[in-house]
């Protein structure tokens, strides 16, 4: 897969946990930060591969935060930040049905094993939807159409790159993981119901062009 720096989203209530594990990851991408609910749904755009939520994130129930994540419905990976992350899984505040790909402890080795991890798997995703998309386009060119020649040439050309950074990709992930990150955000919420606009935390489900005025390095 091409490389690049992975863009990641850190949201947690503890500024100075938040802006510690952001230095740390800012080894390895770029890092946005947030503090509250709002904030964190501000930073979202469609260049996000990663979101990292604290598990104090906010006043109620995490998953409330969760879902609205994935009701946004992009192709970012989402993983909860927990002090104790085998333990707090049985716990009323983190249901195991939250919609999340990844449960880690506040640790940063762990911390930038998983990034690095989800960032693979949502840059899978990104190249799929991407050779889908061009697979149609190319599909729709008549073969003997003569105008169409060099457009088929571009297209080819692309498609064989993305098959070469998919067949990369797949084999940095298991199999499992490619199935899961083939799967839409909504595809992999096990509650097919995400919340009305109305009830939307951030006042507003739509996140192209979304300005903020996060920490990006």
């Amino acid at each position: 897969m091409t490389s690049g720096r992975h863009l990641v989203v850190l949201a947690g209530a503890d500024a100075g946990v938040v802006d510690a594990m952001a230095a740390t990851l800012r080894e390895d991408g770029t890092v946005r930060t947030a503090y509250s609910p709002a904030a964190l749904y501000e930073t979202l755009d469609r260049e996000v591969d990663v979101v990292l939520v604290d598990s104090d994130l906010g006043d109620g129930p995490i998953d409330q935060i969760l879902d609205g994540l994935r009701c946004r419905g992009s192709d970012w990976q989402v993983a909860l930040l927990d002090a104790d992350a085998g333990r707090n899984r049985d716990r009323p505040r983190f249901a195991r049905e939250a919609p999340v790909d990844a449960v880690v402890e506040r640790d940063e080795d762990a911390v930038r094993e998983t990034v690095s991890r989800l960032a693979v798997r949502a840059r899978y995703r990104k190249r799929l939807d991407e050779y889908y998309a061009l697979a149609e386009e190319r599909a729709a060119l008549a073969d003997d159409d003569e105008d169409a020649t060099l457009e088929r040439d571009r297209l080819d050309r692309r498609l064989d790159a993305l098959r070469r950074d998919l067949a990369d990709a797949y084999r940095r992930i298991d199999a499992s993981s490619a199935f899961d990150a083939a799967l839409s955000p909504r595809e992999r919420r096990l509650d097919d119901d995400c919340r009305n606009e109305s009830d939307d935390p951030a006042g507003a489900s739509e996140i192209d062009g979304a300005e903020s005025d996060v920490c990006d390095e």
